[in-house]
């Protein structure tokens, strides 16, 4: 191997001490090149210059030369083209000036009382290492720099709250034009007023020298007014000498959109899924109102009424609209976008509200579900619909693999979903068991990837199972998948949150139940109780009116908003019954307007769509009731309700 040979630059006017210095360095033995220049511009000259010749390992430098003096000397030097660690040869013992002479870049001090070779050899060695070890400490720093930059995330260094740093990827989430408008201020600033507390609470931690990670979503505020969501992971970091945390995020924002469409999307098709099956359970009670109404008029017809035949079937008409509306009611709940906020609730009223959705459709098949409640009631925290979405597409799996195992397509089966809180009451396992024949052993790994599907063509988006997985996981919770005697299991687990009824989400409107038929309210009474109907639909404005006539009530009856304003001036009601979806003014509107006249005037609504009991309705009046019922209505129940307000009004 050749020996390394150290190339020095010897810059010394003094040829007496140009020549010591030459003849100590060779005495120590040591492969040592030296170029010897008289004054700065000659050192200067070469250290600008191009090729090997104008590289050196070490440049030994007198501060006293013909044309420069001082620490400057060093600066100059260092400026050159072709830098190199310099060791600073003086005449002068002076603690002051070799501390000025190290600020200014020098890596060593040797006074000219040499007292042998092995101390300028010492020196030399040194200044190059230390040199060779600031450059690679340098090009490592810029290598991290430009991969901190460089990086798609945002990174950032809060002291506290203040930004401490920001790469240009944080900028660029931000929204900001760059690191001088962030620098200094205090993140929180940024931070959606939903997760200020959140970002807070592990602030506070790493101030407080917290060493762990955390991982945590956030929300922020651009300048421009939109918000961005971010997955950030936290470690802590010292900044000056004090605690810090180094944050890394993502904007998932456009992750999160997708996810919900994809959920959304998964939905709508397991909903296309079951629309032969709806269809079925929709014309099978409109088949009997059909054909009970047709007996009715054939009475008529032949002169023959029997009036206890009419009030059988007209009650069969009731009970079988009432199964429409509970169908419908199903299918509107779930196909409806999700809040955005979790909630505790009961999880078996999702398996109740999947099995009914489902249950008919298996009848027809001939198979059979069976519900096992668990042991224990319990609450989990997320979104009922959600958890009903998921159980219903494992419903319909299990459906289709049991009628995809027979030979006719109708062989029978049992699915039964079972409940169980585990001994550390901890965790509910919902498990749905078919005998379906069970999954392919070479598809459970895949069976929760987005479009795979073991159904033939054109019967399955392979989205299902994928978005099942990420709601489930998305309530903290896993969802398993294996075979289980002649078929297959689905066990999702989820956190139970508490064993107490009263922590469950009671949003959901149930409406009061009242007795049909007379409440205590005398003719006379009802009669001076003056009420408005108002509906679009003139057939169902005209059998609320006439009912509401025959239990005795004074109705007058408004096809339109409008109509319903001018005729409310003349008649004053003391009751309002409006449908809120009409053309030219709605019934929010008409409410708005009528409560302008009269504060404290009772309104109850009519809706048949979903979101419309959702929606507030414009009540002015501190201590006027708004009602919201749905359709098809309940006409006793709507007597009820307006015998209650009715004594309300004559009080």
């Amino acid at each position: 191997m050749l020996e390394q040979r150290f190339r020095i630059l010897l810059v010394e006017d003094n040829p007496g001490d140009a020549f010591l210095v030459r003849t100590l360095l060779e005495e120590t033995g040591e492969p040592f090149d030296i170029e010897h220049r008289s004054d700065l511009t000659s050192a200067m000259a070469v250290l600008n210059g191009e090729g090997p010749d104008a590289v050196f390992d070490v440049v030994l430098l007198d501060l006293t030369l013909p044309d420069s003096s001082g620490v400057t000397t060093i600066s100059r030097i260092r400026d050159c083209a072709n830098t190199a660690p310099v060791v600073v040869l003086t005449g002068h013992k002076d603690e002051e000036l070799a501390f000025e002479a190290l600020q200014h870049g020098a890596e060593d001090y040797l006074t000219k009382e040499f007292p042998d070779g092995r101390t300028i050899r010492r020196s030399i060695r040194y200044a190059i290492e230390r040199s060779r070890a600031e450059r690679a400490l340098k090009e490592s720093e810029e290598r991290y720099r430009k991969l901190v930059e460089l990086a798609p995330e945002l990174i950032s260094i809060l002291s506290g709250e203040e930004i401490a740093y920001i790469n240009q990827q944080g900028l660029t989430i931000l929204g900001a034009d760059d690191s001088a408008a962030l620098i200094g201020r205090s993140f929180m600033e940024m931070v959606h007023p939903a997760s200020k507390e959140t970002l807070g609470e592990y602030i506070a931690r790493y101030r407080d020298g917290y060493t762990g990670r955390a991982d945590f979503t956030i929300m922020c505020q651009r300048p421009a007014g939109d918000n961005v969501e971010l997955e950030v992971s936290a470690i802590a970091f010292t900044h000056e000498g004090a605690p810090a945390m180094l944050m890394l995020a993502e904007d998932v924002t456009e992750k999160r959109k997708i996810e919900r469409q994809l959920v959304q999307t998964s939905k709508l098709a397991t909903l296309g899924e079951m629309a032969a099956s709806v269809a079925h359970e929709m014309n099978q009670p409109l088949n009997v109102i059909r054909m009970a109404a047709d007996t009715c008029a054939l009475q008529y017809d032949l002169d023959a009424v029997k009036p206890a035949f009419q009030h059988e079937r007209l009650a069969l008409i009731s009970s079988q609209t009432e199964r429409m509306s509970e169908i419908i009611k199903h299918l509107q709940i779930y196909s409806r976008p999700d809040d955005d906020d979790f909630v505790p609730f009961d999880p078996m009223r999702a398996v109740a509200s999947s099995v009914d959705m489902i249950e008919h459709d298996c009848r027809l098949s001939g198979i059979e579900i069976e519900v096992v409640p668990p042991a224990q009631a319990c609450l989990v925290n997320g979104r009922q619909v959600q958890l009903e979405q998921v159980l219903v597409n494992m419903l319909t799996n299990a459906r289709d693999a049991i009628n995809e195992n027979g030979d006719d397509g109708n062989i029978g089966g049992l699915i039964r979903v079972s409940a169980m809180v585990d001994k550390t009451n901890q965790v509910l396992k919902l498990a749905v068991n078919d005998n379906g024949g069970g999954v392919p052993e070479a598809a459970i790994d895949l069976l929760f990837h987005p479009f795979f599907t073991t159904k033939d063509v054109g019967k399955g988006t392979g989205l299902g199972l994928s978005v099942s997985f990420g709601i489930v996981e998305a309530m903290g919770g896993k969802i398993d998948v294996r075979n289980e005697g002649d078929g297959a299991c689905f066990e999702v687990t989820l956190p139970i949150v508490s064993f107490d009824a009263s922590d469950a989400d009671q949003t959901e409107y149930e409406p009061e139940e009242h007795p049909g038929g007379d409440t205590g309210l005398n003719a006379e009474t009802r009669q001076n109780i003056r009420i408005l109907v108002v509906d679009d639909e003139v057939d169902a404005m005209e059998i609320i009116s006439g009912y509401l006539e025959a239990q005795g009530y004074n109705v007058s009856a408004a096809s339109d908003g409008e109509d319903a304003l001018a005729l409310a001036a003349v008649v004053q009601p003391n009751i309002l019954i409006t449908d809120i979806r009409m053309p030219q003014m709605d019934g929010n509107a008409l409410v708005k307007e009528l409560r302008s006249r009269d504060p404290a005037l009772p309104v109850i609504v009519m809706t048949g769509h979903p979101g419309d009991a959702e929606r507030p309705v414009d009540d002015d009046g501190a201590d006027a009731p708004v009602m919201v019922m749905s359709k098809p209505l309940n006409l006793k129940e709507l007597l009820g309700i307006l015998d209650e307000l009715s004594e309300v009004c004559i009080q």
